[in-house]
């Protein structure tokens, strides 16, 4: 009998003469993946070859889990057999309290290796609990309510009144903060109020268009900061504005319709995304970027949980869980964010149905959303024509040498 390969998520121990090293490997599994398989009696490549697999060596492999394993881990130990009747011992694990050390030391998955965690990797997760613990949104920010835009609060009651969301009125800055729990216990303004409703620099965004995927020759470059709804109505209009359209002439009045490359609900969904999901503590921007074949949406921070993109792109998953989740419910009951846990489904379809192919990066620590850019002419008929901005024209004409300040 053959259970397959090892892999990321799966480890093979031989017999609990490994009991050492088996420990390691739920360790570093749990700092990569937070579940994992691990099992006793097994060849690397998958051969159930066997293990005595008595009572004892059950509660041996138990104790160990929780004797070597900081913060403690609760898992399954059991015993099974295979088709050729040998015995052999299989440990399912998982955990959302990383990182997780063993006799001290932190190690994390790559391939079928658990190799030594670096002191970044490991300051990352122990600000990552610290974030689970003490969510930073939800966190005291260092502005104070006379920070509040009074005019972005106020047009955002308004827009939940009218989708239903919200059943209260506007009536004041403090009085909304805290119907909305956006306020501490002692009525001081959260970090997730500071970034929604303040303009401040805690919320940035930079905006670059390229002229090659080699970063060198940049055609405009541009910073902002202000409100998170300040921010996602800029990106989306320089979207917008520096990608192509096709203008189609209908009618007898021949009246002309510009269809935008990109499906601009789908990038207003990516830009929700990366603002809603955002590390914050990194202290990096919002960054988007256009270049001649893609266009692309760069946040701090990955996917968090264990949770991967492509089950949310294919809706396997709907798992809601955010990192700012404070900000994730702001925006629902706005209507910001249309559905908990469907809105990379609803990016998929509508990319889908414009022909347009789109995927998520894991790069350095943060998601990537790349949109690809069609040939702007095919499908195109005779009553058709190929459409450029008028600004991003003015911005090739202008065209600078410059490299956008790495992220």
């Amino acid at each position: 009998m053959n259970l397959g390969a090892e892999t990321e998520q799966v480890e093979h121990k031989k017999s609990t003469s490994e009991l050492k090293e088996g420990m390691q490997s739920i360790a570093a599994i749990l700092n990569k993946h937070s579940a994992g398989e691990l099992y006793f009696g097994v060849r690397d490549n998958g051969e159930v070859i066997g293990q005595q697999t008595g009572a004892r060596t059950l509660r041996d492999v138990s104790q160990a889990i929780t004797t070597s394993i900081e913060p403690r881990v609760y898992a399954t130990v059991e015993k099974l057999q295979a088709d050729n009747g040998k015995t052999y011992i299989k440990v399912t694990f998982s955990g959302n309290e990383r990182p997780y050390s063993c006799r001290g030391t932190y190690r994390i998955r790559v391939a079928d290796e658990d190799l030594a965690m670096s002191t970044a990797q490991l300051e990352s997760l122990m600000l990552e609990r610290l974030n689970r613990r003490e969510p930073w949104d939800a966190r005291a920010s260092l502005r104070s309510i006379s920070g509040v835009d009074e005019k972005t609060p106020k047009d955002y009651i308004e827009r939940g009144n009218t989708n239903g969301r919200i059943s209260f009125e506007y009536d004041g800055v403090e009085p909304v903060l805290e119907r909305m729990g956006l306020l501490t216990a002692d009525g001081r303004l959260t970090n997730a109020a500071a970034v929604l409703f303040c303009k401040s620099r805690v919320a940035a965004l930079k905006m670059g268009v390229f002229a090659n995927e080699k970063r060198i020759d940049i055609l405009d470059i541009q910073q902002a900061s202000g409100t998170l709804f300040d921010l996602l109505n800029q990106a989306r209009f320089y979207v917008l504005s520096n990608i192509r359209r096709r203008v189609k002439i209908t009618g007898e009045k021949m009246e002309r319709d510009e269809i935008p490359e990109l499906p601009m609900d789908a990038v207003r969904e990516a830009i929700v995304n990366a603002l809603a999901h955002q590390d914050y503590t990194a202290g990096e921007a919002i960054q988007v970027e256009i270049y001649p074949s893609s266009v692309e949406i760069y946040n701090a921070g990955w996917f968090i949980d264990g949770q991967v993109p492509e089950d949310h792109l294919s809706g396997k998953s709907r798992n809601s869980k955010s990192r700012n989740e404070l900000i994730a419910n702001t925006l629902f009951k706005s209507k910001d964010i249309e559905h908990f846990g469907t809105g990379m489904l609803r990016l998929q379809e509508l990319c889908d149905e414009a022909g347009v192919k789109v995927e998520y990066l894991n790069c350095d620590n943060g998601t990537r959303v790349v949109f690809h850019r069609n040939d702007p002419f095919a499908g195109s008929t005779s009553s058709e024509e190929f459409a450029s901005s008028s600004q991003a024209v003015r911005k090739r004409q202008r065209k600078r040498s410059l490299r956008l300040p790495s992220s």
